[in-house]
């Protein structure tokens, strides 16, 4: 399945190229109420595995379709698990082994789940010459690999599940290797079939600047309507229908001086949620939409910015479970391993 692609840099620089190639206020919804935001107190609570949060690189976990999703963006043998599936007790579930014959390196960028808990990944295997191919896959409900999409040219670094059962992914295209500081030609936003392939695709990196990359620290969620993408790093908001309208782009503004943005979660596509987070500060924050300017504001949900010493401060967002965002509260004594399922009101 390998395609010729020279890798020419380190772990660190590929994986951000290509994945990483990774007060009061209100909060209005795309259908133009405003709200305010709050948290309601925690409707259940559960500690997950620590495994699930920690390693080796192991990025923070996500929670779609009922499970919290554990990834290791690295492995360099084959029958180690580099998936695994948590639900909605903290238990592990299940686990997959994502590789191919002659690799010598398999890289997991981003990965989500079916509802009846099929692992679905993107990322890209390694052969010992340096050659390498990007792929979507999917397993079975046993973790071993059924469909696999080659994405050639593409890397997927940030991919969600669509209802129909086709991936969604906003994803890199490389650099030039002569010319290092130009993106390589192509769509950054793509729809893939695991039957047809790529169905369609969208979003010129022309119109991202050449850095930073803009799939870097991405997020995507797929909604039952279509599909969400925050891009921190160029400050944008993608928001495309499954009905086929062009992407709508709004650009951000209010991201949280000196914090960095780390979790990522919609709520039915109504609201958008963003978690941000540095050296014991941070909090939830909600995306205010205006849409005459197509522009669009992170402003603080009540009460749940600051210190992560002060109770009632979230220090973690894991994603949403229908209504109800899926936090870490900053007093609970075990720490980020305690989930929480909070509703968010007015």
């Amino acid at each position: 399945m390998f395609q010729e692609r020279r890798r020419t840099r380190p772990i660190l620089l590929l994986f951000t190229a290509w994945c990483a190639f990774c007060p009061r206020l209100s909060g209005q919804s795309p259908q133009g109420s405003t709200p305010t935001k709050t948290l309601a107190p925690s409707v259940r609570r559960v500690i997950f595995d620590k495994a699930a949060f920690s390693g080796i690189g192991t990025p923070l976990p996500q929670w779609e379709n009922g499970r919290l999703i554990s990834l290791d963006i690295e492995t360099f043998q084959e029958g180690v698990a580099n998936v695994r599936l948590y639900d909605a007790s903290g238990t592990k579930t299940m686990s997959a082994s994502i590789w191919f014959p002659d690799a010598v390196r398999v890289l997991i960028y981003s990965a989500t789940v079916t509802p009846d808990g099929r692992i679905v990944a993107g990322g890209a295997a390694e052969k010992i010459d340096g050659t390498a191919a990007p792929f979507i896959v999917m397993t079975d409900l046993s973790g071993k690999l059924t469909d696999v999409i080659q994405t050639e040219g593409f890397g997927p670094t940030n991919i969600c599940l669509a209802p129909d059962g086709t991936v969604w992914s906003f994803g890199g295209t490389g650099y030039d290797e002569q010319k290092r500081t130009e993106p390589k030609p192509g769509n950054t936003l793509r729809h893939f079939d695991f039957q047809k392939g790529e169905v369609a695709s969208y979003l010129p990196r022309s119109l991202f600047p050449n850095r930073p990359r803009p799939e870097s620290m991405a997020r995507i969620h797929c909604a039952a309507d279509g599909v969400d993408v925050y891009s921190p790093r160029t400050n944008l908001f993608i928001r495309i229908d499954y009905a086929g309208k062009a992407p709508e782009i709004y650009h951000t503004k209010g991201e949280p001086t000196g914090l960095q943005f780390d979790g990522f979660a919609s709520t039915d596509r109504k609201y958008i949620y963003g978690h941000f987070l540095k050296l014991g500060t941070g909090g939830l924050y909600s995306l205010a939409f205006e849409e005459a300017s197509k522009s669009a504001t992170w402003v603080p949900v009540t009460n749940t910015v600051g210190s992560l010493s002060t109770p009632g401060v979230i220090s973690a967002l894991w994603g949403a479970d229908g209504d109800k965002l899926l936090v870490s509260r900053a007093e609970d004594p075990a720490g980020m391993t305690a989930l929480h399922w909070a509703p968010v009101g007015p």
